[in-house]
């Protein structure tokens, strides 16, 4: 009897220390599964999905080389084109079906935010850089949400100074046309209080529905006031079709400042040449065509050879390389507090294709730079050092 009760104790034994290997969602001892929600299909996917096909490049470039302490990243996105309610059921499934370890990419500031929304009643779930400049990613800090992505405002006042001082004529007047996303008075407050710093009237404000395809209507406003500087938030290929309209009714402003969108092939393809010396916008990662940005080129040809670098393939690389150096510093006993305090912990870490990456326990916006681009032959060039906010 006593021998058959220390058998039994030693099998219960060996299934609680076996279980306490797969305790925490998400990491088996040959793997971590993370899930993302991504617009794959629709409007923004052309966009929206190559920030997908970096990140998981450079998963696959991880994994052929051993992994994370022997475990491979599988990364699993769910297309929620760009829907904010299939974003919330993707999260949703992954979490309580597929029990990943935490919701990672994404792109886009409805989907981010309904996420975000979701993820409220479960602090501990991380949340990992998504495409999204809204501030409420990290403003207030949350416990295991964390940005790349720095928000519209830091972006204006980051680089938007640059762009008026740098100006051969001073900007006298100017014009804002941007698309009613999350976050977006503040962003136009913000640009309304650095003009005004410069001297700089604005003759023009107007915001337009993301569901509206016509820009042609506001750019005929814009010109009847015909501002100095013109500043627009749009997706890449929006604010394509507006400078292309711009084109089309025989108007060239100046200048033309943009957030992150417009560092986008999606937005320069279109545009080419009638960009050249106008544009000033406020970068997160290097060009693709830079040669610091060839390991990700490398890894994105080797996984999705179908797949033209840009600029969302750079930025779901850097995303992927946080990680994965994140899970590194965390060691072999991984759990999502010590990722979290691996991320916490992390300071001016060189990702070479972005300014340094650091994160504290009371700030988890992990770029604190931004990059000024420009174009030239219809190329994007880099204007200047990273520039941060005075």
């Amino acid at each position: 009897m006593r021998k058959v009760m220390t058998i039994a104790l030693g099998v219960i034994a060996g299934a609680l220390t076996a279980g306490s290997l797969h305790a925490e969602n998400g990491v088996e001892p040959d793997k971590i599964l993370l899930g993302g929600s991504n617009a794959l299909t629709g409007a923004v996917a052309a966009n929206c999905a190559p920030a997908t096909y970096g990140a998981k490049a450079w998963f696959d470039k991880v994994n052929k080389d051993g992994g994370v302490h022997g475990r491979r990243i599988e990364y699993n996105v769910l297309d929620d084109a760009y829907s904010a309610q299939r974003a919330i059921g993707n999260a949703r499934r992954l979490l309580e079906q597929d029990k990943v370890f935490g919701i990672f990419g994404g792109c886009a500031t409805a989907t981010s935010a309904a996420i975000l929304s979701y993820l409220t009643d479960q602090p501990e779930v991380p949340y990992l850089f998504p495409w999204a400049g809204m501030s409420e990613l990290v403003e207030p800090t949350k416990p295991a949400v964390f940005a790349l992505l720095p928000s519209y405002v830091f972006q204006l006042s980051a680089a938007l100074p640059f762009a008026l001082t740098r100006a051969s004529v001073k900007p006298k007047t100017a014009g804002i046309l941007a698309m009613n996303i999350p976050g977006v008075e503040d962003m136009r407050a913000e640009a309304r209080k650095i003009f005004a710093a410069h001297g700089v009237q604005v003759v023009y404000d107007d915001i337009f529905e993301v569901t509206v395809p016509d820009r042609s209507p506001y750019i005929l406003q814009l010109k009847a006031k015909n501002p100095d500087i013109v500043l627009v938030s749009d997706a890449a290929a929006g604010a394509a079709r507006t400078l292309l309209d711009m084109k089309r009714q025989n108007w060239r402003p100046a200048q033309v400042f943009g957030v992150a969108t417009l560092t986008a092939e999606q937005f320069l393809d279109p545009v080419g040449e009638f960009a050249n010396d106008i544009l000033t916008a406020a970068g997160m990662v290097v060009p693709p065509t830079s040669p610091a940005a060839k390991p990700c080129n490398d890894a994105v040809a080797a996984s999705y050879p179908n797949v033209k670098p840009n600029h969302f393939t750079m930025f779901g690389c850097l995303a992927a390389k946080v990680a994965v150096e994140a899970f590194q510093r965390a060691g072999k006993d991984l759990t999502r507090k010590t990722f979290v305090a691996a991320l916490n912990g992390l300071r001016d870490f060189k990702t070479d294709i972005s300014g340094p990456i650091t994160f504290s326990p009371d700030n988890h916006m992990g770029v604190r730079s931004i990059i000024p681009f420009g174009v030239k032959d219809g190329q994007f060039v880099v204007l200047s050092e990273p520039l941060t906010p005075k």
